[in-house]
């Protein structure tokens, strides 16, 4: 990579770096973002889904009225992810992008979707990129194989036809909305493994989308139903992955997905944590019932119910100051890609070593 290039890719990423700066000595703790589970319902039966012990439990979900009281406690939210679930279940969606952008200023809104329901995200993307037509949107669809074997992990019948269908639909908006943006996800398992060059060849050759991420599955997934790949395995993926020409066209953000696979792996392959966890402290999950997380791989600190749904009350409780005193004594570890990301540009020698392409 050449010299302006690096420069390039420090610009990009020290907005980030200076976000943790300013954290650490204000008093007041600002929010970087927030990942916002909005329902538990869902239309597919992913095998490999984190919330399977839970979905479809539709009582006590938060309203819109909910959703706007507690987010006005939030200050600024600059990102927000919306999950599930799956989130274009919802049918007022758009009106709870609204409440964020109105409330909370926020200038970035990713939305992932099993691409089930391609006339209704087609629909309520639409009216999403009008009410926020200042906020960059970016609808990520799951693809996890290519016909057969991406229904097969999905549990639905014709789930990759529809994933065409929404694509083809969604791309239309592309012309008249410069705010949007496609992305892809695709979850690695030993169900799809060694049909992962198909799907890296599949959209290289077929799909003009933002970016195709690639990771392998976490959190607690029923293990009756799918199994993690093993680390030999993984470094084998991780050279297919690189070598994706979707990835290569963004080269700042390559180097550190690059990186961060690196780390992942060895992450597995250590047990341990290699890289300090601030994006913890800063980007909270919060769950279809109101239920607050430091992190959504760890128990939750409280319910938004018993705290007047104010959220920092929540996260400056006792009981999250003590589980993020675990989370800084490295008493656990993972490969989460949202955190993972985030963790790379705020750590100063890791970020430094991701932009001169070396590995960990």
């Amino acid at each position: 990579m050449k010299f302006i290039d690096k420069i390039k890719m420090i610009k990009t990423y020290l907005p980030m770096f200076w976000f943790y700066f300013r954290y650490l000595f204000k008093k007041s703790k600002p929010l970087f973002g927030a990942f916002f589970q909005i329902t538990n319902k869902c239309n597919a039966r992913c095998l490999m889904c984190f919330n399977w012990q839970i979905l479809n439990e539709s009582k006590d979900e938060l309203s819109l009225g909910q959703i706007d009281r507690f987010s006005k406690t939030m200050g600024l939210v600059p990102s927000l992810t919306i999950g599930g679930g799956e989130p274009f279940l919802r049918d007022d969606l758009p009106q709870i992008c609204e409440i964020f952008c109105k409330n909370n200023k926020t200038k970035r809104i990713s939305i992932p979707t099993n691409s089930l329901l391609s006339d209704k995200i087609m629909d309520l993307t639409e009216k999403i990129l009008n009410i926020c037509s200042s906020t960059k949107i970016a609808i990520t669809l799951s693809l996890d194989g290519v016909g057969a074997i991406h229904d097969a992990i999905r549990g639905v019948e014709g789930a990759f036809e529809r994933f065409l269908e929404t694509y083809n639909k969604i791309s239309q908006l592309l012309v008249r909305y410069p705010n949007l943006k496609i992305n892809i996800n695709t979850t690695v398992s030993d169900k799809n493994y060694n049909n992962i060059s198909q799907v890296i060849d599949f959209v290289d050759k077929n799909l003009k989308v933002g970016f195709h991420t690639i990771e392998i599955i976490r959190g607690c997934y029923n293990q009756k139903n799918v199994q993690a790949i093993s680390t030999d395995e993984y470094r084998g993926l991780i050279r297919k992955i690189l070598l994706s020409r979707t990835i290569n066209n963004d080269k700042y953000h390559k180097l550190i997905y690059s990186y961060y696979h690196g780390l992942s792996l060895k992450t597995i392959e250590k047990k341990k944590r290699l890289i300090p966890c601030r994006a913890s402290s800063f980007m909270p999950v919060i769950d279809a019932k109101g239920d607050v997380y430091n992190c959504e791989l760890l128990p939750a600190i409280g319910n938004l119910r018993d705290y007047e749904y104010d959220v920092f009350k929540i996260l400056n409780s006792q009981k999250s100051k003590i589980q993020r005193k675990d989370i800084f004594q490295k008493k656990c570890h993972c490969t989460h890609y949202c955190y993972q990301v985030q963790n790379i540009p705020m750590s100063p020698s890791h970020f430094l070593r991701a932009i001169c392409g070396k590995n960990l």
